[in-house]
């Protein structure tokens, strides 16, 4: 995962706080609550992208991309982007 789970916490009280102070959010439920909501839903997006990026990985080696006089990351990049589509995901 890119982020720790620390970092998720506080990137979501950040989100909160902003839309809180410019008056774009109305909380239906418990701050709190919402927050953890957030928290959630970043840390299942991160998961999603580690799966993808394994999968990239598997398709890639299963090609024996490595080896090869091609840019490995590139090629990664290629790969995951297409797959994300497919999928629906945004990464």
């Amino acid at each position: 995962m890119k982020l720790s789970k620390e970092q998720v916490e506080k990137v979501s009280a950040l989100i909160i706080d902003k839309l809180k102070g410019k008056d774009l959010i109305v909380f239906k439920a418990a701050e709190p609550k919402v927050l953890e909501r957030v928290n959630e839903v970043i840390l299942a997006d991160l998961r999603a992208e580690d799966i993808l990026d394994k999968e990239v990985e598997e398709i890639l080696k299963s090609h024996s991309v490595e080896g090869q006089k091609i840019d490995y990351r590139k090629m990664f990049n290629m790969v995951k982007g297409k797959l994300a589509r497919e999928r629906g995901l945004t990464l």
